[in-house]
């Protein structure tokens, strides 16, 4: 198989994931609210970057993923969802003491810190996410979804950092699998789900084996799914390393096919795992409706960003054409 004759819908086609696909009613004026903010907010961008987030659609991610939010608790997970993949773009070619200076800063903000006048929309967002999470969400549940940002900043974009700018091979696939975890900044998407059932989970459930072995399965499926759809762009850049399909291809001496198959054969044992496990252990007593909602609401989530993927984003375009490459002029 040539690269051009890759399509992620060979492997991951709509409605692929056992749960339904949902879409939320205020699509509509979540993408209006979007192009607000990328058009007000986001001034440090460039025109043409503009134009890329806006043809991204990330609001129809927010909306497909999330599809049972009310439109006041949309308006958080919806800045969000721009906030961190605009953050992430962006901060790609920075040095890493950049990066963790990036990082200290955001840390400083959610935890209650004041914007100072000249932050661009990366900050002035980042609080008022803080400020309209704490509206309508409990303070453990705060505190979960901002440790949660930290691990994945401070264990996912930063410690990847030194296979994308030193223009290293590809770890081992037992390396991959442990850094990519965090660096695809999954885990407090994860618990927006909470959100929607209105059932926060407490730490002693969340801290439990058989719950964290869930989350995990969680992300790493997420982790195949996107490097399954995100390939006809990292293709292009020539110099991307981080995406399982070059890892395998390289450890194992796999053809393109073959890499493809065997990510899909790692995602589908997976989702067994984790439908397997949901399925069999029932111990989790008062807050077993708790465990179930979180387990059906990452169903839902799953569901939809595959529906994002396979219809409503240019982000992914053969040759990196729908992505927004961060360019020199662009400071954040």
């Amino acid at each position: 198989m040539k690269p051009a004759e890759f399509n992620p819908r060979d492997y991951l086609p709509l409605n692929f994931y056992p749960w339904p696909n949902l879409v939320n009613p205020h699509l509509e004026q979540m993408g209006r609210d979007m192009e607000s903010w990328i058009d007000n907010d986001y001034t440090f961008l460039t025109p043409e970057q503009v134009l890329k987030y806006k043809k991204m659609r990330l609001h129809a991610c927010t909306a497909c993923m999330w599809p049972d939010l009310t439109y006041e608790q949309t308006i958080p997970c919806n800045r969000f969802m721009l906030q961190y993949v605009v953050l992430d773009d962006q901060l790609e070619d920075l040095s890493l003491e950049e990066k963790q200076q990036q990082r200290i800063r955001c840390m400083e903000i959610l935890n209650g810190a004041a914007l100072l006048p000249e932050e661009n929309a990366i900050y002035q967002h980042l609080a008022l996410i803080r400020d309209e999470f704490r509206a309508f969400m409990p303070e453990t549940w705060m505190q979960r979804f901002i440790r949660y940002f930290y691990l994945t900043f401070r264990y996912g974009i930063e410690v990847e950092h030194s296979y994308k700018a030193a223009n290293q091979p590809p770890p081992s696939f037992v390396v991959y699998k442990a850094i990519r975890e965090y660096a695809v900044l999954m885990y407090p998407y994860l618990v927006l789900g909470e959100i929607e059932s209105g059932l926060v989970l407490p730490d002693h459930i969340i801290d439990h084996c058989v719950f964290q072995r869930m989350m995990t399965l969680m992300v790493r499926i997420i982790i195949w799914q996107n490097d399954i759809h995100s390939l006809p762009k990292e293709l292009a850049k020539g110099t991307e390393v981080f995406n399982v399909i070059f890892v395998l291809q390289r450890q194992y001496g796999l053809s393109l096919e073959d890499a493809c198959k065997e990510t899909l054969r790692i995602h589908n044992a997976d989702l067994d795992e984790l439908l397997t496990l949901h399925k069999e252990y029932r111990e989790f007593g008062e807050y077993q409706e708790h465990v179930d909602k979180f387990v059906y609401y990452f169903g839902l989530g799953v569901q939809g960003v595959n529906t994002f993927y396979v219809q409503e984003t240019e982000r992914y375009l053969p040759g990196g054409k729908g992505f927004a490459w961060p360019e020199k002029n662009t400071a954040i």
